[in-house]
C-alpha cells in the first residue's frame, strides 16, 4: 500500500486532487481510498488531503501520520507548515515550484521533485493569477514520479470527474508528466518541526493565553504578498493603520515594511494605500 498526503490551499484543489488520483487508481484495477482533512474552510487557508492505494481491499479509516509520498501544491506551505512530518525516510516529496528541485529541503533519505505548476495552470487557462488551480498538472508530475497511475487512466478519471475544462485539465496533466524534475535525497539542511508546547498546570478560572501572540505566525494562509516600493511612498501610514494582522511596522524614518510572518497576503495595505505604493506579488 502507498499512502499519499496533500497539502494545498482552499481553492486550489487539494481535495480534487486526491479524489482524482483515487478514481485513476480505481481505472487502473486498483483498491483507492480518498479523504479530506478541513480545518478553517475559507479560499487561501491550508487544507489537507490524504488518499491510499493498493492491490487489495483497504481497511484502515484513519488520517496518514507516516505518508510515503509528500505533495505540496503551493511552495508557500514550506516555510509555515511542517509538510514533511512523519515522512518514511525512503518517501518522496514533490512541490509545485519554480525554484530548482535541488533547494527542497526534505528529511534524510527522502527524494525530491518539483514541477512548475503554476506556469502550466495558467498556461492552459485554469485559475487565475492569483489562485491558479495547479491540482491536475500535479497530478501528472506525481503518475512519472511514483508510477502508481498510467497517465491514460489518469486522462480517463479527469474526463469522466472534472465539470469545467476537461480539455485544458488533461492538457495540463500531459505538461506535468513530461516537466516533472527530480533530484537524489538530501543535499539540503532539514530542520525537524519543533516540538509540540507542552502546557504546565493548573491553571486559574477564566481564559488564559500560554504564550504570546509574537510566537504564533499566521503566514500560512498567503498565496501573495505585499512589495512596498519606497521611493513612491508619502508615510501616509495607511498600510499601517488599516492592516488587520499588525504586519506592517515602521522603520525609524517612518516608512513601512512588511513583517513578513504574520503577513496573510489580504491585499488590503495594496487597496488602502493612496499613491499606490504597494503591490502585490505571487508567493514561490
Amino acid at each position: 500500500m502507498i499512502e499519499i498526503r496533500f497539502h494545498g490551499r482552499g481553492g486550489q484543489g487539494s481535495v480534487v486532487a486526491s479524489e482524482l488520483l483515487a478514481q485513476a487508481a480505481f481505472l487502473d484495477g486498483k483498491w483507492p481510498q480518498s479523504f479530506p482533512f478541513f480545518g478553517v474552510e475559507r479560499r487561501g487557508a491550508p487544507v489537507t488531503a490524504y488518499a491510499r492505494i493498493d492491490s487489495k481491499p483497504i481497511a484502515l479509516r484513519t488520517s496518514i501520520p507516516r505518508p510515503d509520498v509528500v505533495v505540496v501544491l503551493d511552495p508557500g506551505l514550506l516555510a509555515t507548515t511542517s509538510v514533511t512530518e512523519g515522512m518514511r525516510p525512503d518517501g518522496l516529496l514533490l512541490v509545485s515550484t519554480s525554484r530548482p528541485v535541488e533547494s527542497l529541503a526534505a528529511p534524510p533519505g527522502v527524494r525530491r521533485a518539483a514541477v512548475d505548476g503554476t506556469q502550466i495552470a495558467l498556461a492552459h487557462g485554469l485559475g487565475t493569477a492569483m489562485l491558479p488551480i495547479v491540482n491536475t498538472a500535479v497530478l501528472g508530475a506525481l503518475a512519472r514520479a511514483t508510477g502508481i497511475v498510467r497517465p491514460e487512466a489518469l486522462d480517463r478519471a479527469i474526463r469522466g470527474f472534472v465539470p469545467a475544462h476537461p480539455e485544458e485539465n488533461c492538457a495540463a496533466a500531459h505538461d506535468g508528466y513530461a516537466q516533472l524534475r527530480t533530484a537524489d535525497p538530501g543535499g539540503v539542511p532539514f530542520l525537524a518541526p519543533a516540538a509540540p508546547t507542552v502546557v504546565p498546570g493548573p491553571f486559574p478560572d477564566g481564559p488564559i493565553a500560554i504564550r504570546s501572540s509574537e510566537s504564533i505566525h499566521t503566514a500560512a494562509w498567503r498565496t501573495f504578498r505585499p512589495v512596498i516600493h519606497l521611493e513612491r511612498c508619502t508615510r501616509c501610514n495607511f498600510c499601517w493603520k488599516f492592516c488587520p494582522d499588525d504586519a506592517i511596522e515602521l522603520d525609524a524614518g517612518g516608512f513601512p515594511r512588511v513583517r513578513e510572518a504574520y503577513c496573510k497576503g489580504c491585499g488590503i495595505c495594496a487597496a488602502e494605500c493612496p499613491p499606490r505604493t504597494i503591490e502585490m506579488a505571487a508567493e514561490g
